[in-house]
């Protein structure tokens, strides 16, 4: 539905501030619940159609279904009247640090920090699914923060198993496994392959998603045969074990991915953090070990290209290198990063 104007910016006891996303089937606003004088995301969907009411409210129910601390919490869900028109009104706790989303485009996480809210949500996962809950729009988007935390939102698309048997072309096309092409079902290892896709996207910064997949002329057919991620490829700077473990999640056989939430997380628990990397642009790299703060930056001036590399500030002599062409620089600046990433 299309968002109210800033002129018509209340409905019942909400006061709307801003949009702040778009779910679904509905408009999130970020909004002022008047009677408690507290900030709260708003979800409005038309409910124009009584027959369609019900059916519209399931997202609500599944969310208070599924209540647990790694799930966007809902407090309540109304109908209510604006302007002769009814509206279903979904009232969730607001989290001002934003989505998964929108920290990869600012590479505001560290690698290691992408895979912790990756480990929170597949929690969430494992308990949606332990309560017959599909969630079917797993995606960096709704995925949201709260700190560092990640907690999974946006369960417009959910569906309880064994109601409905067949998938919604509604859902986020380049995150649907190959099978879901040959007979349109939805099941457990659609959510972990969406999972697995999310976590691709964030350890190797992947920004502007759409806008990169726009730049395939045949992007279509590269999902349909689960060769998306191939072809986009890894960065440089991920360690093997980390691909190993994302390309378990995004198997386009299925019979080789994992078969739970749980097996997902448990592979992403043992690795051994060693240097927290976050890249902070496309020749630099900050880091953080236990007290000890780490710089690494490649450095081209007119006749050579030098790696830096910086703990507490200062050089660490041994670890830098001087180089003449600039492709053995980035080979030894992002092998760095590779290399000390986990133990």
């Amino acid at each position: 539905m299309d968002g109210f104007a800033m002129s018509e910016n209340e409905i019942e006891k909400y006061l709307l501030i801003e949009v702040i996303g778009h779910g679904a089937f509905g408009t999130v606003y970020r909004a002022c619940d008047r009677a408690l004088n507290a900030i709260k995301a708003v979800k409005i969907l038309n409910a124009n159609n009584p027959s369609m009411i019900m059916s519209q409210l399931e997202e609500a129910q599944i969310l208070h279904k599924c209540k647990h601390k790694n799930i966007v919490t809902v407090n309540e869900a109304n109908v209510y009247e604006k302007d002769s028109s009814p509206y279903i009104v979904i009232d969730m706790e607001y989290l001002p640090d934003g989505s998964l989303e929108k920290a990869i485009d600012n590479n505001s996480l560290s690698i290691n920090c992408s895979i912790q809210v990756v480990i929170d949500v597949l929690f969430a996962l494992e308990h949606a699914h332990f309560n017959g809950v599909l969630h079917r729009d797993i995606k960096p988007g709704n995925i949201l923060l709260d700190g560092k935390k990640g907690k999974l939102s946006d369960f417009g698309l959910a569906t309880i198993l064994g109601n409905k048997s067949s998938g919604s072309s509604n859902g986020y096309i380049t995150h649907l496994p190959l099978e879901f092409f040959k007979d349109k079902k939805t099941t457990e290892l659609t959510d972990i392959f969406a999972m697995g896709m999310t976590l691709f996207r964030a350890i190797n910064y992947i920004e502007k998603w759409d806008n990169l997949i726009d730049s395939f002329p045949n992007y279509i057919e590269l999902v349909q045969t689960g060769k998306l991620a191939s072809t986009i490829d890894y960065a440089d700077f991920i360690p093997l074990k980390l691909k190993r473990i994302v390309n378990k999640a995004i198997s386009s056989d299925p019979n080789f991915r994992y078969k739970t939430a749980s097996e997902f997380r448990n592979a992403l628990e043992k690795l051994k953090p060693n240097i927290d990397w976050r890249k902070t642009s496309a020749t630099s790299f900050s880091g953080i070990k236990s007290m000890e703060e780490f710089q690494l930056e490649l450095i081209c001036s007119k006749h050579k290209f030098d790696v830096v590399v910086k703990r507490n500030s200062r050089r660490l002599n041994k670890d830098c290198r001087s180089f003449t062409t600039e492709d053995e620089a980035n080979k030894y600046f992002y092998e760095y990063v590779k290399d000390s990433l986990f133990l």
